[in-house]
C-alpha cells in the first residue's frame, strides 16, 4: 500500500513539474481527441496533430497544429451552432487560446490569464442564464431533464422513485411524438410524488455552488477565496459530473483548474487530475447499472 501511495505521488510530482504548457496542450489534445466533434472537419484535423503532438515537446507548440485546430472547431460551431453543447463553445474558445499562446514567449502566463477569465464567464453567463430563465427558477428545467435525460437516470432511480423500465418507456413515448405529432396526444411524465420536491433542491444546490465558484474566482485576489477557489471548483465538477456524466465539460473545466494553477500547487494540481479519472471512470461504469446490480456493461 506504502509502495502504491508513493508511486502515486511520485506520478503526481512529475506530471506538476512537467513544463506546464506542454502538459496544457496535451491534455487538451487529449480532450479532443476523446471528445472531437462528430464530422470529418473535427475529427480528421484532431487525428493528424495527435500523431505529432504526442510524441514532439516542439511540435506540442506548433502554432500551424494549433491553428488547423482552432479553425476546424470555429467551422463546425458555426456550421451546427444551433446543435452544439455549451461545453463545445468552451473548448473551441480554449483552443483558440492554445493557438494565440503559441504565438508568445511567455506561453503559460496565457494560458493561466485566459483559463482563469473563462472559468469566470462561463459561470458568470451560466448563472446569467439560470436567473433570467423561468423554467429554471421553478425546478420545470431540471424536472424535465430528470425525467428524459438519460445522463440523469441515476437520479431519477434512485431519488425520484421512478423504475428504469419507466423511465424508457417515457423515452419511447416522447420519441413516438417526435417520429408522429399529433395535438389529441397526451403524454403524463410527471407522476412521480417526489420529482418536484428532488427537482427544485437540484435546481437550487447548482445556484448555489455555481454562484460560489463565480465569486471564489472574480474574487481570488482576498486571502480567503485564494486558497479555496479550487476546491470549490474540483467540488464543483466531482459533485455534478460523477452523477451526471457530461464528461467532456468536466474535463474542459479541469485543464483550465490546471492551466491557471500557480507553480508549487501540488495538491490542488493532484485533485483536478483525481477528477479527471473519476469523471472517465464514471462515464463508463454507468452509476445506474451499480445500483441496478448489472456490472456486465
Amino acid at each position: 500500500m506504502m509502495l502504491g501511495t508513493n508511486n502515486i505521488k511520485g506520478f503526481i510530482n512529475f506530471l506538476e513539474t512537467y513544463p506546464r504548457d506542454i502538459l496544457v496542450y496535451r491534455l487538451t489534445l487529449l480532450l479532443l481527441v476523446f471528445y472531437h466533434p462528430p464530422a470529418w472537419i473535427g475529427e480528421v484535423p484532431v487525428r493528424v496533430s495527435a500523431l505529432f503532438m504526442f510524441f514532439s515537446p516542439k511540435l506540442s507548440r506548433n502554432r500551424w497544429l494549433w491553428v488547423l485546430l482552432f479553425i476546424a472547431y470555429s467551422i463546425f460551431a458555426a456550421r451546427y451552432w444551433y446543435y452544439i453543447d455549451n461545453h463545445q463553445y468552451l473548448i473551441t474558445y480554449w483552443v483558440g487560446v492554445c493557438f494565440i499562446s503559441t504565438l508568445f514567449k511567455n506561453r503559460i502566463q496565457v494560458l493561466k490569464i485566459n483559463a482563469h477569465l473563462l472559468i469566470v464567464l462561463t459561470f458568470l453567463f451560466a448563472l446569467f442564464w439560470k436567473f433570467t430563465s423561468p423554467d429554471f427558477l421553478t425546478g420545470d428545467f431540471m424536472q424535465y431533464h430528470l425525467l428524459t435525460d438519460f445522463r440523469m437516470q441515476y437520479i431519477n432511480t434512485a431519488l425520484v422513485g421512478n423504475t428504469p423500465e419507466q423511465f424508457l418507456d417515457k423515452k419511447l413515448l416522447l420519441k413516438y411524438l417526435s417520429i408522429e405529432p399529433t395535438l389529441n396526444a397526451k403524454i403524463t411524465l410527471d407522476n412521480a410524488p417526489r420529482l418536484h420536491t428532488v427537482a427544485m433542491v437540484m435546481t437550487y444546490l447548482t445556484l448555489i455552488i455555481e454562484l460560489l465558484v463565480l465569486l471564489s474566482f472574480s474574487l481570488k485576489n482576498f486571502p480567503l477565496f485564494q486558497k479555496t477557489k479550487d476546491y470549490v471548483l474540483q467540488a464543483f465538477i466531482l459533485a455534478l459530473y460523477t452523477f451526471i456524466p457530461v464528461t467532456g465539460f468536466g474535463f474542459i473545466l479541469a485543464i483550465l483548474g490546471i492551466a491557471q494553477l500557480e507553480p508549487g500547487e501540488k495538491k490542488k494540481f493532484g485533485l483536478y487530475f483525481l477528477a479527471i479519472i473519476v469523471m472517465q471512470l464514471a462515464s463508463h461504469f454507468s452509476i445506474l447499472d451499480i445500483v441496478s446490480r448489472d456490472l456486465s456493461v
